[in-house]
Formats: C-alpha cells, structure tokens, sequence
C-alpha cells in the first residue's frame, strides 16, 4: 500500500473542487493507495517513468498528476485539474 500525499499547490485545486468532483477525487486517492503505476506516463519517451497522470469523474472531467516515490511507498498529488461543463 502506498501514502498518499497531496502538496500545497494540488491542495488548493482540491480545496475548490465542486462537491461532486470531491467524492470521484476520494475515489481517485483510494486507487492511487493501490496501484499507482496504473496511470498514464506523462512523457511517452519514458514510459516506466514515476510522474504519471490519471482522468478521473464523469466525462473524465478531472485530470490529476503525480509522482511515484516507489523506495518510499509514496505518491504525491503535484496538480488536480477539473473541467466545469456546465460553463
């Protein structure tokens, strides 16, 4: 199992997330604890490598990047981005 850990600024992209991004985000967390190499690479060129991104929400209207800390069974939450649909 991995910690979960989310910083400062990715703190603040949560922080505003609308209520119904909040509880797809948890789910997202829950998952990333599990199996955070399950996310895409954030450089094709580097496939295997540790910073990786995750859609999450209805629509795949959210947008998380993290990074992998595999010796320190460690992810941390760099950004948290949301699409608002109803716009």
């Amino acid at each position: 199992m991995y910690r979960v850990e989310t910083d400062e600024h990715a703190q603040h992209q949560v922080d505003v997330l609308p209520a119904d991004a909040l509880a797809a985000y948890a789910e997202l967390r829950a998952m990333l604890e599990l199996s955070p190499w399950g996310g895409e690479p954030i450089n094709d060129r580097n496939p295997d490598g540790p910073v990786r991104t995750l859609a999450f929400g209805g629509h795949h209207q959210g947008m998380v990047t993290y990074l992998i800390l595999e010796e320190q069974r460690r992810v941390d939450v760099l950004s948290v981005l949301w699409l608002d649909w109803t716009g």
